[in-house]
């Protein structure tokens, strides 16, 4: 976790790392094992043949064995930073039959399914912010000096989910370096018509701006609930491509500067637990678009990642896809990609 060797990733992925609880409705549980969103997009990224470099800030107490697994699988760890507070770093979530998320009452969750209750557990409340401050930093909030100098060398970057204030310096941080590539997925707490002023400046900078269509409609209240018309607006600020993930996996795709829209559909496999699917598939589109730089062929990628990573539990779930097999689902998906 040193800078001391100066490696320069060929992409820098900013974002959370967390001890996740599981239970998925069609696997087995999966407690007090590596995860966060940082955690599903670096496997993502590696899937694809990528050097990343990880940028997060943990708790002291973070098992350094789970660092050392992605250190093992070829991610670069100079930028995972200490923080000098406590982090909160637990995740819990269960899915019902249809995988809807639940986050509230693990215990009653545990009781439901007659498991034992993790005495890690203890104490838990969900930490997912329904609210981002404009100006107060929080203890896993990025700060500039969190970015080792040597990768701002990099040539690209994704900013997976964390709060509204990493969201704001981090863009023009990173293009400041090296970085022409910059994608970074909306959080839901900045997702809301409180934050209308601020949303021009986020993302002026970045090259493709991934969303739900339910954060795009809350930003939206009041204004549209067209979601082309949405991504059209958006794309307006900045951003080349505007990407909307639906509730039921299609993937909606503008183009700013052609002034295209296309959809994909989800590939037609078997969903066990959807937790880190789209971070997953955020490092896939990456992935795809640093070789040849074609957002159809990217988005096909991060399509295939995300279909991996909802086939099983737990970020390291994406490695063990047999060789092949992306080949075969990116033909299979590429066929099914339709111009709107």
């Amino acid at each position: 976790m040193s800078d001391q060797v100066k490696t320069i990733p060929d992409a820098v992925l900013v974002g959370r790392l967390r001890r996740e609880f599981l239970l998925p409705a069609r696997s087995e549980p999966y407690l007090n094992q590596p995860g966060g969103n940082l955690s599903y997009a670096a496997t993502s990224y590696l899937l694809w043949g990528g050097k990343p470099g990880l940028v997060s800030r943990v708790n002291k107490s973070f098992p350094s064995e789970w660092l050392e697994q992605f250190e093992g699988e070829g991610a670069d760890l100079a930028g995972i930073r200490q923080a000098n507070e406590p982090i909160d770093d637990r995740f819990f979530v269960t899915y019902t039959t249809e995988l809807h998320p639940k986050y509230e009452n693990p215990i009653s969750w545990f009781a439901e399914k007659q498991l034992p209750f993790p005495q890690e557990l203890l104490s838990y409340s969900p930490t997912i912010p329904n609210y981002c401050s404009k100006s107060e930093y929080r203890p896993d909030s990025i700060r500039v000096t969190d970015l080792p100098q040597s990768y701002l060398d990099a040539s690209s970057a994704h900013i997976c989910p964390i709060d509204f204030i990493s969201h704001k310096i981090l863009p023009s941080l990173l293009k400041g370096g090296m970085v022409s590539t910059l994608t970074m997925r909306a959080c839901n707490c900045y997702m809301d018509p409180i934050f209308w002023e601020e949303i021009r400046a986020l993302i002026t900078d970045v090259t493709a701006f991934m969303m739900t269509d339910t954060q795009a409609l809350k930003l939206f209240q009041g204004r549209s609930v067209d979601l082309w018309e949405i991504a059209s607006i958006l794309a307006g600020y900045g951003p080349e491509y505007i990407l909307i993930n639906a509730k039921d996996g299609t993937l909606m795709v503008y183009s700013h500067f052609k002034r295209k829209r296309w959809v994909i559909p989800a590939y037609p496999g078997k969903p066990a637990d959807p937790t880190g699917m789209l971070d997953a598939f955020d490092a896939g589109f990456l992935a795809g678009y640093r070789k040849d730089y074609d957002v159809i062929q990217a988005a096909l990628c991060g399509m295939v990642s995300a279909s991996f990573c909802v086939e099983g539990s737990g970020p390291f779930y994406l490695l063990e896809c047999l060789p092949g097999l992306k080949e075969a689902r990116l033909k299979v998906l590429s066929q099914q990609v339709m111009e709107a």
